[in-house]
């Protein structure tokens, strides 16, 4: 009896066990993305920083900075972009998870009110 109530449970708790494994792995993939943000800003700023000491007149270090900030602009729009899809693919699966808890509800209660 207590293996049938610990099956049942396991069964109804399956589809916030597999959202709470989305989540994770959706919030794992995006802390991963931020870590490797801001170790590109910390890498890309002291090497802007090195160049920017080195130029000698002030149209090199105009160039110095465009590139800087170039750069700066394209990796944070890669990052944001990838984030993006990272979190609609998330969406999406979550999406399709509750519309199969629903079709499984809306099955049950139809098979229930038969019987």
């Amino acid at each position: 009896m207590f293996e049938q109530m610990n099956e049942q449970m396991q069964t109804a708790m399956k589809p916030v066990t597999d959202l709470a494994a989305l989540n994770m792995s959706t919030i794992q993939e995006l802390a991963e993305k931020q870590n490797s943000l801001y170790k590109s800003l910390l890498s890309e700023g002291m090497s802007y920083f090195e160049k920017a000491s080195q130029q000698k007149d002030l149209m090199s270090l105009a160039e110095t900075n465009k590139a800087y900030v170039e750069s700066m602009q394209e990796t944070v729009a890669d990052v944001a972009k990838s984030s993006y899809t990272v979190i609609s693919e998330a969406q999406q699966k979550a999406g399709e998870m509750f519309k199969g808890l629903s079709d499984d509800m809306t099955a049950k209660f139809q098979e229930a009110s038969k019987a």
